[in-house]
């Protein structure tokens, strides 16, 4: 049998199986699929992280082959169900319409990383994470642009793709060489350079336009020999003003990155202001560079030389699934510190409030990054619409009680409201990746002109709004 399917939750769906379409997902899809790949009736077998506001689509397909995805996009199409491709389900966006019926595609399984060293390219499965990518390339004693947290996928690029190293490279998207994508008719195609406006769309506003199925990135040579300088410097709440200061007149050089927190001590149970800096090099270049933090008057200092392939390992916490997750953002300009004052005592209050043992895992993330490199590529030149942004900010809820959701909803409106008050901006900025889902769409997708030829794109290449899951693009705006 060329396909995987559980007898005994095929009968504990029997109650639902009209509604599931369960004999033509079995009859009609699973003989077309490859041998590597099975159809689960339970989201369980690819569970999100985070369960505020999840998908509620109960088929997957745990796809494993680029052609297995097409098959399931003209399957769903004939079927007119609704579906979602996912390798990790980090997306915490409340824009999904998927009902039980529809389906997840699991593209976890096409996680090949290849690098070719002579040409300094890496060619990435669709499913491949964050973790498998830089561990292979280090092998190879190359870097690329990267995200801060192991277990994100492919949908990290297609949002833009923020990293530490964004500094000396630009954004993952600057560094994007080809995409391999199912289309919303089921095609397969290769886009590049070569594609005009697609080639734009995809390059910031991926998830409209097609599945992933596999990646072309530039790779570029070890900076100091692959070790370079981070580590956490905590300090006590009556310095958020001074901290916020710091990090707001830092010089941004390219080889710098910050990523600024308020969070629970493990050690102490207490709120404290994390700073977890990163440079690019080497250690005295690097307490030189971050002197006017390391000035200031700090709880800890574990800060020193660490592997590239190491520095995302202390946030590994992050990857855990489950639990409730709501998330606000807002890109800034600037960091004030008022604002800032006003965040950490409202956090606090949260915290105290609900008790560390069932709130303790929330905490605020500002990261902060060097657009040198960025900024120096045509704003014009691809549908990421934030290169003016300095900071992106976010405020995490975590927690298992759902009767909390109103209070860590008004909590994240609150501090989302503070920080869009004194952004800098004359209008509101939320980088994909990080966005709730209740913001405008030029908040998302940028100035009219930039919706307005999404809309038109969106209408060349997904005429009926079959990638519509995540951060939708009317085809008739």
């Amino acid at each position: 049998m060329r396909f995987l399917l559980s007898a005994a939750l095929a009968f504990s769906f029997a109650a639902t199986a009209s509604a599931i379409r369960t004999p033509g997902i079995q009859q009609i899809l699973g003989p077309k699929l490859s041998s590597g790949a099975s159809i689960a009736l339970s989201s369980s077998s690819a569970p999100r992280w985070s369960q505020y506001e999840a998908p509620r689509a109960q088929i997957v397909v745990n796809v494993g082959s680029e052609k297995d995805v097409a098959e399931t996009v003209k399957y769903c199409n004939e079927n007119r169900l609704g579906f979602l491709a996912q390798t990790s389900g980090h997306g915490w966006a409340n824009t999904w319409t998927l009902d039980k019926g529809d389906v997840i595609i699991n593209l976890r399984a096409l996680n090949t990383v290849n690098v070719d060293k002579t040409k300094k390219t890496v060619t990435v499965g669709g499913g491949a994470i964050i973790k498998e990518i830089v561990e292979e390339v280090y092998k190879n004693q190359l870097h690329v642009v990267s995200g801060g947290c192991n277990c994100v996928g492919t949908g990290f690029m297609l949002g833009g793709g923020l990293g530490r190293l964004m500094g000396e490279y630009g954004l993952a998207i600057d560094n994007l060489l080809s995409l391999n994508l199912v289309t919303a008719d089921g095609s397969t195609i290769t886009a590049s350079a070569s594609s005009g406006d697609l080639w734009w769309a995809l390059r910031g506003a991926g998830h409209n336009f097609g599945i992933v199925t596999s990646y072309v990135v530039r790779a570029h040579p070890w900076i100091n020999n692959g070790t370079h300088w981070s580590g956490n410097i905590v300090f006590s709440g009556d310095q958020v003003e001074a901290v916020t200061k710091a990090i707001d007149k830092l010089t941004f050089q390219k080889a710098i990155a910050v990523h600024y927190y308020f969070a629970v001590d493990p050690s102490s149970q207490q709120p404290v202001i994390i700073v977890n800096p990163f440079y690019a090099g080497k250690t005295d270049d690097a307490r030189k560079a971050f002197k006017p933090i390391l000035d200031l008057k700090f709880i800890a200092d574990t800060t020193g030389p660490i592997a590239w392939n190491d520095l995302n390992t202390s946030g590994d916490f992050f990857c855990e699934k489950g639990s409730r997750k709501p998330a606000y953002s807002a890109g800034l300009k600037k960091l004030d510190p008022k604002a800032f004052r006003n965040i950490w005592d409202a956090y606090v209050r949260f915290i105290k409030k609900n008790g560390v043992d069932k709130v303790g895992k929330s905490a605020v993330l500002v990261e902060c990054y060097s657009y040198i490199t960025a900024r120096a590529i045509d704003r014009a030149s691809t549908a990421y619409p934030h290169r003016d942004v300095n900071f992106q900010a976010l405020i995490l809820g975590w927690y298992d009680d759902k009767a909390l959701d109103r209070e860590a909803e008004k909590l994240g409106k609150y501090v989302r409201e503070q920080w869009l008050s004194t952004s800098g901006f004359q209008r509101d900025h939320a980088y994909i990746n990080f966005a709730r889902g209740d913001e405008p769409l030029a908040a998302i997708y940028g100035e009219s002109w930039r919706v307005r030829k999404l809309a038109m794109l969106k209408k060349k290449w997904d005429p009926k709004g079959r990638f519509s899951q995540y951060f939708p693009i009317p085809a008739g705006y």
